[in-house]
């Protein structure tokens, strides 16, 4: 038994991206000052080198479509710690991208985040194992901004194992292409278990900055998976219908599809699609709408159609604190999009507040919503074995199933779900431990803190590593 489930018909789905490509024919994507427009061109693009915007046929953006790889991955510091994306396995969590503000769970105030953010942040979600990739999930305000990247790099990679996506374009590339030495061995190595990615974000509406799209060309030259991700605003930078988003997100996503293997064919893409709905009544952005869950289903659909594995930000939510806004939207909007089928899930753990603000204490409660997400898209076994007719005839009219060896056999290989964060004990007894899920939460975070400084990092970089990444970061020890 494992539940799956189709939201659009054949005729949407097909309605969708017939409309996606016409918009990338007939109106186009600006690329100004790109250095792709000229090999854009050669290959039947139409280019106004003027304005930027180049107009793609579809036969362009379908020949794009074929050269993707079926299969790829993203290497961690060991093979453990590799992704596989192939549209079946998911589905893969990380967190949410630069975030500038951090709820201290210390200090219950909210103030700028900071490297310490990063690096405590890193460590608990380098621990969890509901976590399968990371990416640049917070910014260091404490550093000055011409130090700021270099110092998130080492930060985040010092203190986790597990592949890493960079959210921000880097301003400079000859660093990041020594990092990529440095954690492959070679640039050879790198590439063919590459440990780094590179979101590339669009403009909307249909807009990608020409430095960011010179990076992603580089970065996919390299062997670098690139994450194309559209997060227009509904009713400002897209139309206000779902219909009409999905047509212009699919064209800009499409469209940054057709540049990337123009530039490195079989270069492997994810289609990231996290668009927000403006709120009339605040004109704030939300991340916990359910229109956001039925774009974010759809693309599922639509991108695993065209060979594409997909991104949802599920585990969004607009919620300020972790109280029930934060679980109910994080639960009904990660499991639609695990059902679907969706790859990879964000929103993501530790942020509240549209993924505008950074709370420690959240990354254990996103990995219960995770687990519970994977369990139920897991399903249960239907078989003569697991039916277990011999059993229930053995143990007969009114006999129980405690002393049967399978009962333990079965509960210890896992096969009933056991909470983490929630509590299952009488009402009495939960009641007079004085504990509530927020204090679960903290407690896992202290103790992995303070295990981790007891243990060391465990990036799993050797000593020659960690020093020759310190040097090109400009880090003191």
């Amino acid at each position: 038994m494992r539940c799956t489930t189709t939201w659009l018909s054949t005729s949407e789905r097909d309605l969708v991206i017939d409309s996606a490509l016409a918009v990338l024919e007939r109106v186009g994507m600006c690329f100004k000052g790109a250095a792709i427009l000229g090999a854009l061109e050669e290959r039947g693009a139409l280019v106004d080198h003027e304005t930027g915007i180049v107009r793609m046929p579809e036969a362009l953006v379908r020949e794009s479509l074929a050269s993707l790889p079926d299969v790829w991955a993203m290497g961690g510091a060991t093979e453990a710690q590799d992704v596989v994306f192939d549209r079946r396995n998911g589905p893969h969590f990380n967190p949410s991208a630069c975030i500038a503000k951090t709820l201290d769970f210390r200090t219950g105030q909210l103030r700028p985040s900071t490297l310490q953010d990063i690096r405590e942040g890193s460590t608990v979600m380098d621990a969890t194992p509901e976590i399968d990739l990371m990416w640049t999930f917070a910014t260091a305000n404490d550093v000055p901004v011409e130090r700021r990247e270099l110092f998130e790099y080492h930060a985040y990679l010092a203190h986790t194992a597990k592949p890493l996506v960079f959210v921000d374009c880097p301003h400079e590339t000859a660093p990041v292409r020594r990092i990529m030495e440095v954690l492959g061995g070679s640039l050879e190595e790198f590439r063919r278990r590459p440990r780094l990615g590179l979101v590339c974000a669009v403009r909307a509406p249909l807009e990608v900055d020409s430095h960011l799209l010179d990076v992603t060309c580089e970065f996919a030259r390299l062997g670098a998976p690139i994450f194309a991700y559209c997060m227009t605003m509904v009713g400002a930078t897209s139309p206000v219908t779902v219909a009409g988003t999905l047509a212009q997100m699919w064209a800009e996503l499409l469209g940054m599809v057709t540049v990337v293997q123009v530039a490195a064919p079989g270069a492997p893409v994810l289609a990231c699609c996290g668009p927000g709905i403006l709120d009339m009544r605040t004109s704030s952005m939300s991340l916990g709408s359910p229109e956001n869950t039925l774009m974010g289903v759809a693309s599922v659909e639509i991108g695993h159609h065209l060979g594409l594995s997909v991104h949802n930000p599920g585990l969004s939510s607009d919620a300020k604190h972790p109280g029930l806004q934060a679980g109910y939207e994080k639960g009904m909007k990660a499991l639609p999009a695990a059902l679907a089928g969706v790859d990879l899930i964000s929103g993501g753990f530790g942020a509240l507040d549209s993924s505008s603000v950074w709370h420690l204490p959240m990354v254990p409660i996103d990995a219960e919503v995770a687990r519970l997400v994977k369990r139920l898209v897991a399903g249960a076994e239907i078989t003569p074995e697991t039916v277990m007719l011999e059993v229930i005839e053995r143990v007969g009219v009114g006999g129980n199933f405690l002393k049967e060896k399978v009962t333990r056999e079965r509960v210890r290989a896992g096969e009933h779900f056991q909470p983490v964060i929630g509590s299952r004990l009488p009402f009495e007894q939960w009641a007079a431990e004085g504990r509530v899920e927020t204090d679960e939460a903290r407690a896992i975070v202290e103790g992995t803190l303070a295990a981790r400084e007891a243990e060391g990092d465990s990036s799993l970089l050797s000593d020659d590593q960690l020093a020759a990444l310190a040097g090109i970061c400009g880090v003191d020890g």
